[in-house]
């Protein structure tokens, strides 16, 4: 497991180069001007991480401007409702695939996991599964409004339906915690090939190495790469390159 200790430079220096790694870097304000996207799209194209995270109706441009070894994913289905209008939903995946997306994040519908309706949640999700045309999906638990059972039913189902990630959270109802990271390395670990990305309130990268320290008995993150383990932050990179430009 990666150990860092955050007084060492080069140990610092380690840990950022590891979190761009395995970073999705985030845009989904949809109040975001032309300004911010394109400084958001510059840095990107600047540090290069794993992914970038956007919403359907900027995924054109994405792939248009940045170097193709950048993934392309696409908060879709109306995020980050977990519910609503499902012919809405799908459209709104719709326009993310036909834009090119690489990668669907969808928010799972965590309202019904909480009002005991599992067959609910499942329906829906097979459903707009169903319409991300066979891309990477990451399913969103938003696990900050779920007890650590309904963390796990969902975790399951999630996995059940297809997901190819379980994802934390949508940072908009809180955030991942230490606690739940270890839960989803836990499950992950017991389904093989199915990724974890942890998202919601990672903005240093002290942050970071707390979850990867929770994670360490479950799952060795450092081993797998990007194509498991992702860490989704809009702000992480800030600290990221205070580290990398010295």
């Amino acid at each position: 497991m990666l150990k860092v200790i955050l007084g060492d430079f080069m140990d610092r220096k380690h840990l950022a180069e590891f979190a761009l790694k395995h970073l999705d870097y985030t845009l989904l304000d949809p109040e975001a001007d032309e300004k911010q996207i394109t400084e958001f799209l510059e840095k990107a194209s600047k540090w290069k991480p794993a992914a970038v995270c956007v919403l359907p109706t900027e995924v054109f441009r994405a792939k248009e401007t940045l170097d193709s070894q950048i993934i392309v994913a696409s908060a879709a289905g109306c995020f980050p409702n977990p519910n609503g209008d499902i012919s809405q939903r799908i459209e709104d995946i719709k326009t993310a695939v036909e834009g090119g997306a690489d990668e669907i994040d969808l928010v799972m519908d965590f309202e019904a996991m909480m009002d005991l309706r599992p067959g609910d949640a499942r329906a829906t999700l097979e459903q707009l599964i169903d319409e991300c045309d066979g891309l990477t999906v990451k399913v969103i638990l938003e696990s900050s409004c779920l007890d650590l059972e309904e963390i796990e039913d969902a975790a399951r189902i999630a996995i059940e339906c297809g997901a190819d990630f379980l994802k934390s959270s949508t940072g908009r109802r809180g955030g991942c915690t230490p606690l739940v990271a270890e839960i989803l390395a836990e499950i992950a670990q017991e389904h093989g090939e199915v990724g974890i990305k942890i998202s919601g309130g990672i903005r240093t990268l002290e942050d970071l190495q707390n979850h990867l320290d929770s994670m360490e008995n479950a799952i060795q993150v450092t081993s797998i790469g990007p194509n498991r383990f992702r860490i989704g932050a809009s702000s992480l990179l800030n600290s990221i390159e205070k580290i990398l430009e010295n």
